[in-house]
């Protein structure tokens, strides 16, 4: 599997970087887009890098969130005959309640205005013979998601984000199942121990955001890293998951765990 990161939080001076995330992910003769960051920037990398965007056999958006949707408003208008795989809850409204004030953080209303371009799912599906979308187990406890200030405005009312809208891709490959989630926001533990014990196949990598921030204390970073030691076999993540964090998880996990940056190649 070849990994190429068109957008993350970080990068070189030579490529566009933003908070958001894009991955290209070519396995088997397949080629699948995840993500479009929050703006055009990934199809301006992707350029830059001589990627080729015109062969993609299947485009998937993690979550209804501006960072990993906005920049396919771009996309879709430039290849109008695309669709994109995604939750049936993407649509609503999603806001955040960090840095004090609760702001808005669902996708643009431009992109709203295209929903014939999305496939919508309601229940996991086989893309094809290698891969799968996997939507999240929702995190039931509102207590849970209020915690990280995540809301979903119903009508007038904020109510707790239960990440119904949340997607993980998932590889079938001969090392084990590589995990793909861009946010990982109801949780890894939640995210990973249905696809093991459903799949009954090992972990070998997982890839994207741990959504943990530096506010997170030591001990939750500890409980994650004795899990990833238990489970999975590799760790490719940024974005959201904090310099503080992504540190402490290094000093326990070593090689186990490496950074994603804008323009990186991976190779698994």
């Amino acid at each position: 599997m070849k990994i190429t990161v068109l957008i993350e939080n970080t990068g070189p001076q030579n490529l566009y970087a933003e908070h958001g995330l894009s991955l290209l992910i070519e396995q088997a003769g397949k080629r699948y887009l995840l993500d479009g960051g929050q703006s055009e920037s990934f199809l301006k990398n992707a350029q830059k890098m001589q990627v080729d965007l015109n062969l993609i056999d299947h485009t998937i958006l993690s979550h209804g969130h501006y960072d990993h949707g906005n920049g396919f408003l771009a996309y879709l208008n430039q290849y109008p005959d695309r669709k994109i795989w995604a939750s049936h809850t993407i649509f609503e409204d999603y806001y955040s309640g960090s840095k004090g004030k609760i702001h808005y953080i669902g996708l643009s209303p431009k992109l709203k205005a295209h929903r014939d371009r999305f496939q919508l799912i309601d229940h996991d599906i086989r893309l094809d013979e290698q891969a799968a979308l996997i939507l999240d187990e929702i995190d039931e406890d509102p207590q849970s998601s209020l915690k990280k200030k995540m809301y979903r405005k119903n009508q007038d009312q904020f109510e707790p984000d239960l990440f119904s809208h949340e997607l993980s891709l998932v590889f079938d490959t001969p090392q084990g199942l590589i995990l793909f989630n861009s946010c990982s926001h109801a949780g890894l533990r939640k995210i990973v121990e249905p696809i093991r014990h459903k799949w009954k196949r090992p972990i070998y990598a997982y890839v994207g955001g741990l959504h943990m921030k530096d506010e997170q204390d030591s001990g939750f970073v500890q409980e994650q890293a004795r899990y990833i030691e238990e489970h999975i076999q590799f760790v490719y993540t940024g974005h959201c998951t904090g310099k503080l964090s992504y540190q402490r998880l290094k000093t326990s996990l070593g090689k186990r765990i490496q950074p994603l940056t804008t323009g990186q190649r991976i190779i698994l």
